[in-house]
C-alpha cells in the first residue's frame, strides 16, 4: 500500500502536472524507452526523493537545485572557484564593502515555471527572507532596497559583502514572491503543489515513487542558453553500490551526489570501464579532526600538539583516499582552495614526542594501570565524536578506530561516542552545544570553496559548529569575511593555515580524490569541477548528444 505521505505527494503533483501541460504517463520514462523519442540525461544519486520544497536543500531535489536545475541561482562558481553571474548578472561592491548594487535577469523574460515573469519583487522577497531567517550564506546582510526594475542595493555590516557574494554561490536561489507570500508559517512545512516552482533551465514535471525517479522537462529557449536535450530524470539508489552498477551497465549517464563521493575503495569499479570516466577529481573538501576548545583536555595546546604527533598519517591516508590520497599539511585546507600554502609541513607520526609533550604537559599514569591522568590528578577518558552520517559512518568508524588505538599507544584512555554514531538528534546536539573533545567531520566541496573547514572550527554568531575563540583565529577569520577581492582573501587564508599549525586547532585528516563518475558513449561536453563532477551549473548548457 502507497504510504499516506506518497499519495498525497503523488496528488499534488498530478496538479501540478496539468498546471505545466505535461502528461503523467511520460514521468521517469528514459530516453527511448516506452516509445519516447525526447532526449533525456540520466542521473544516479543515492540522496532520498523524500521532499519537493525550494526554500528547503532536502534530499535529490534540494541538492539539484545547487547546480541551478531547477531553481536558478543568484551566482554561481567555476571550476577555479570564482562566482559567476547567473540571475545577478553584474555587481559593484563600494570601497567600505558594506554595499553591493547589483543588476538582475528581471529584462531578460524569464518566467516561473507556472508561467509568471520573474521581476525585482521576487528579489526583494528572496533577499529579505535570507535577512530574517539568518541565512549563513548572506551573513552580514542587513537590507535590500530597489533601485529600478532591474536593479538593487544590498546593504552589509562589517564590510562583508564580498564574503556574502561568495558564500551564497550556488545556495542562495531566487524565490517565487507570489507562491511563498501566501504561505502561513514555517515555509519549510509546505508541500503545495507549487512549492517546487523555480525560474531554472528545466521545470519538474512528475515523482514516480515506486522507480525513485523524479522528471525534469527542458523549458527551451533561456537567457544563459538553450539545452541540447529535452528531459532530466533523476534516480535514487539505495548505495553506490547499486549506483555504480547502472552507470556500468547504461542504465544512467553521470553520478550526483552532493559531498558524497564514490568511497576510494569503489574506484576499481569506475576505473579502466569501457564508455565510464571515473570523474576523478582533487577533492576541496576533507575529512577532519575538530578539537572541543570548550573541554579539558582538548583545550590545552600541549595535548591538541600531542595528538597531532600521535597520529599514524600514513594509515589515516589509504583508509580515507587509498592510494590517491595524499599526507595532508599542518593548515588543514586542501591544494584545490584559494589561498593554500603549500609551504607548512606535512604531517608525520612521532609517537616518542608525542610521549614526551604529554609528560612535560603534566599528563603522567600516577597510578601505574598504562593510561595518562589529567595535571590534576583526575582520570582521563577523552570521547572521540564521528560525525553522524548513515552513508560514511563505516568510514567515520575506521577513522575513530585508527585514533583510539593511536592514542591508547602513547596512553590516552578513550571512548567512542556510540549514542552520537546511532541517534542524529543526539549528534546534532552535541556539536551544537560544542560538548565534544575529539569530533571527526568532514567539510564539503561547497564549503570548502570559500568558507572552508574554519567555519567548523570558529565559534562567533554565525557559525554554532565551532568552539575557538583564540584571538589571533578570529581575528583572522574576520578579516577573511572581510576581504573585497580573492587576494584580500587568500592573504587572510594564509594567516589561518599558519594558526592552524601553530595551534593546531584542528588536523585534517587526508587530502583525498572525489570520484563522479560519468558515461562517454552517448553524451560530450562535460566539465567535471573539482569535488563536484559533471552534474553542475554548466551542464544544463554545455552537455550535448555524442557526434550530433
Amino acid at each position: 500500500m502507497m504510504h499516506l505521505k506518497n499519495m498525497l505527494l503523488s496528488a499534488a503533483l498530478a496538479a501540478l502536472l496539468v498546471t505545466a501541460g505535461c502528461s503523467a504517463a511520460s514521468t521517469g520514462t528514459p530516453s527511448g524507452a516506452g516509445g519516447s523519442s525526447e532526449l533525456t540525461l540520466r542521473v544516479g544519486t543515492t540522496a532520498s526523493a523524500d521532499g519537493f520544497n525550494a526554500m528547503t536543500e532536502n534530499g535529490s531535489f534540494g541538492k539539484l537545485n545547487y547546480t541551478g536545475l531547477c531553481a536558478a541561482p543568484f551566482v554561481t562558481t567555476d571550476e577555479n572557484g570564482e562566482v559567476q553571474p547567473y540571475m545577478m548578472t553584474s555587481w559593484e561592491i563600494s570601497d567600505d564593502k558594506n554595499t553591493l548594487t547589483a543588476t538582475f535577469a528581471t529584462d531578460k523574460g524569464v518566467t516561473w515555471h507556472d508561467g509568471e515573469p520573474v521581476t525585482m519583487d521576487d528579489v526583494l522577497f528572496t533577499f529579505r527572507y535570507q535577512i530574517q531567517k539568518k541565512s549563513g550564506y548572506c551573513t552580514g546582510l542587513t537590507a535590500v532596497e530597489k533601485i529600478d526594475d532591474t536593479t538593487a542595493k544590498l546593504t552589509f555590516e562589517d564590510g562583508k559583502a564580498f564574503n556574502a557574494l561568495n558564500s551564497m554561490a550556488n545556495f542562495v536561489k531566487l524565490s517565487p514572491k507570489h507562491v511563498w507570500e501566501k504561505v502561513d508559517g514555517d515555509y519549510k512545512e509546505y508541500q503545495g503543489e507549487d512549492a517546487s516552482i523555480g525560474c531554472g533551465p528545466f521545470r519538474m514535471t512528475g515523482y514516480d515513487p515506486e522507480a525513485q525517479v523524479i522528471t525534469y522537462q527542458s523549458v527551451g529557449e533561456y537567457f544563459m542558453g538553450t539545452p541540447a536535450f529535452d528531459k532530466v530524470t533523476v534516480k535514487t539508489y539505495d548505495s553506490h553500490d547499486a549506483l555504480v552498477m547502472a552507470l556500468r551497465t547504461g542504465e544512467i549517464d553521470a553520478m550526483y551526489d552532493y559531498s558524497n563521493s564514490l568511497s576510494a575503495t569503489m574506484a576499481p569499479s569506475v576505473t579502466g570501464v569501457e564508455n565510464l570516466n571515473p570523474g576523478m577529481s582533487d577533492n576541496p573538501g576533507n575529512y577532519q579532526l575538530v578539537f572541543g576548545f570548550n573541554q579539558k583536555p582538548t583545550d590545552d595546546l600541549a595535548f591538541r600538539k600531542a595528538v597531532r604527533s600521535a597520529l599514524d598519517y600514513e594509515l589515516l591516508r589509504t583508509s580515507i583516499g587509498g592510494e590517491d590520497g595524499q599526507i595532508p599539511g599542518t593548515g588543514i585546507v586542501a591544494p584545490p582552495n584559494k589561498g593554500f600554502d603549500p609551504s607548512l609541513p606535512k604531517l608525520s607520526q612521532d609517537q616518542e614526542a608525542a610521549k614526551a609533550i604529554l609528560e612535560e604537559g603534566g599528563y603522567l599514569d600516577k597510578d601505574g594501570d598504562g593510561f595518562r591522568e589529567l595535571p590534576d590528578g583526575s582520570e582521563m577518558n577523552v570521547l572521540i565524536t564521528p560525525q553522524y552520517n548513515k552513508t560514511r559512518q563505516p568510514l567515520y568508524l575506521r577513522i575513530a578506530e585508527i585514533l583510539k588505538a593511536n592514542l591508547e599507544e602513547v596512553g590516552i584512555r578513550t571512548t567512542l561516542d556510540e549514542e552520537s554514531v546511532r541517534n542524529a538528534d543526539h549528534a546534532t546536539q552535541v556539536r551544537k552545544e560544542g560538548t565534544y573533545q575529539l569530533y571527526i567531520g568532514y567539510t564539503s566541496p561547497g564549503v570548502a570553496m570559500y568558507d572552508t573547514a574554519f567555519m567548523y572550527i570558529i565559534q562567533n554568531d554565525s557559525n554554532p559548529w565551532g568552539t575557538c575563540t583564540l584571538p589571533a583565529f578570529v581575528a583572522a577569520y574576520e578579516a577573511k569575511q572581510q576581504g573585497r577581492s580573492y587576494e584580500e582573501y587568500s592573504a587572510a587564508m594564509k594567516d589561518l593555515q599558519a594558526i592552524a599549525d601553530q595551534e593546531v586547532i584542528g588536523l585534517a585528516l587526508c587530502w583525498d580524490k572525489a570520484y563522479f563518475p560519468y558515461r562517454t558513449d552517448r553524451f560530450e561536453g562535460f566539465t567535471n569541477i573539482p569535488g563536484w563532477g559533471v552534474i553542475n551549473n554548466k551542464t544544463w548548457f554545455s552537455v550535448r548528444p555524442k557526434n550530433a
